[in-house]
């Protein structure tokens, strides 16, 4: 029984060991990076363990210390970079064990853009190296909402950039692009992230899915994400009724400033005169009442420079009733009148001439005119004249009108 106790106990005495070895392996890291994750041109922290002792002669540091002196071979590389100024700041001196402590800034390069596990070698005057791997990020981008319409405003969530830094004087920024048209420049924090408000052109065909790249500036590394412009839509207020009700069509997501030149119930054409015109959001509002038909599902649709948009009204078994038809909503007042004029600043001054009172009377947009402007009303038969700073095509007083830069003479 003895030598088997002996045996157990050396064998106790033997795992001890070997654990007591393995953790130390695991905690005598010779080169740490912290954080271990991290984006180009972002600040990390190297600590170095089992360089060179100053009991070993031949250092220049202070008391004779050991150092990474930053000529030569003795440099801190990323991804096979040398570090120099200011992405590293040189000698960086032992203490008498031969560790140290320093912060660096990951270089901007194809390689570390590219991302992935990255090397960092650290070399002493005596030319004792040692690695640490630090992940980088790739870029990429997120869309909130993935799909929406014409000059509607989408948000833009980026990470993984090149982080703005002030010690090496990067303030990273980061090109927005919407279907290859530029929109934007925007800065990354010190993480490499973003958020940036961007809005989907005018000109965006419908439907349509479009390439948002939000490109690394003088790299070819980019994010990409793709959103949707979907098909125009209509609904219909209230969904049901008897015949004769009368119902209220919204239309969204059509091209903007054009008329809508056909709305039907079922075969039945049910267009207003005059006919509706899109406003600069591609969005509209008609009515009609419902003819007499038999009860069930009847398809509505509304047609505007060849794009339509359906819906259905279900018609109620019922005597037909008589609903008078909602005018649509209008203002005399210059500064609604002229809304899609004013609100892309487009429009610069309006002249007429009052026949009654033999005078010239003007209208400027701008606020330091708010009090001195002369037309209270637009008045329907009269001439205006409108400067504008760019041609547009836009809806006035309910009908779509090409403007141009310049004066125009328009009768309202």
């Amino acid at each position: 029984m003895r030598p088997r106790f002996v045996f157990l106990m050396a064998l106790a005495v033997f795992l001890v060991v070997l654990s007591a070895g393995s953790t130390s392996a695991n905690f005598a890291l010779d080169l740490v990076v912290s954080p271990q994750t991290a984006v180009p041109n972002q600040r990390v922290t190297l600590d170095g363990r089992g360089y060179t002792p100053s009991s070993q002669p031949g250092g220049n540091g202070p008391s004779g210390s050991h150092q990474i002196t930053g000529t030569g071979n003795s440099v801190i590389s990323v991804g096979g970079t040398p570090l120099t100024l200011p992405n590293a700041f040189y000698p960086i001196n032992f203490d008498e064990s031969g560790a140290w402590t320093t912060f660096v800034s990951i270089p901007v390069t194809d390689v570390t853009v590219a991302g992935g596990s990255i090397t960092i070698q650290a070399v002493d005057d005596q030319g004792v190296s040692h690695t640490a791997q630090v992940i980088i990020g790739i870029p990429s981008i997120t869309l909130s909402p993935e799909s929406s319409r014409i000059n509607t405003e989408i948000t833009v969530t980026g990470q993984g950039f090149p982080a703005s830094n002030l010690l090496t004087r990067l303030n990273s920024q980061v090109p927005i692009s919407y279907a290859g048209f530029p929109l934007t420049v925007i800065s990354a924090d010190d993480l490499g992230r973003f958020t940036a408000k961007i809005q989907v052109p005018s000109t965006t065909k419908i439907p349509s899915n479009n390439i948002v790249k939000a490109t690394v500036l003088g790299l070819s590394q980019l994010a990409q994400a793709v959103h949707a412009v979907p098909e125009p839509a209509i609904t219909v207020s209230p969904p049901s009724g008897v015949p004769g009700t009368a119902v209220t069509v919204t239309g969204r997501g059509f091209l903007p400033n054009v008329l809508v030149s056909n709305t039907r119930a079922g075969n039945i054409n049910v267009a207003r005169s005059p006919a509706p015109a899109t406003d600069d959001d591609g969005n509209f509002i008609t009515y009609f009442a419902v003819p007499v038909f038999s009860p069930g599902l009847q398809t509505v649709s509304a047609t505007a420079e060849g794009f339509t948009g359906t819906s259905f009204f279900e018609v109620l078994a019922g005597t037909p009733v008589i609903h008078p038809l909602p005018t649509p909503p209008t203002s005399s007042v210059p500064t609604d009148a002229l809304a899609t004029l004013t609100q892309s600043n487009d429009l610069m001054r309006v002249w007429t001439f009052d026949n009654a009172t033999q005078r010239w009377e003007f209208f400027d947009p701008r606020p330091a005119f708010l009090g001195a402007n002369t037309i209270k009303t637009m008045v329907p038969g009269r001439i205006y004249w409108l400067q504008l700073l760019r041609d547009r095509t836009v809806s006035l007083n309910g009908k779509v009108v090409g403007l141009y830069e310049g004066w125009n003479l328009h009768p309202w």
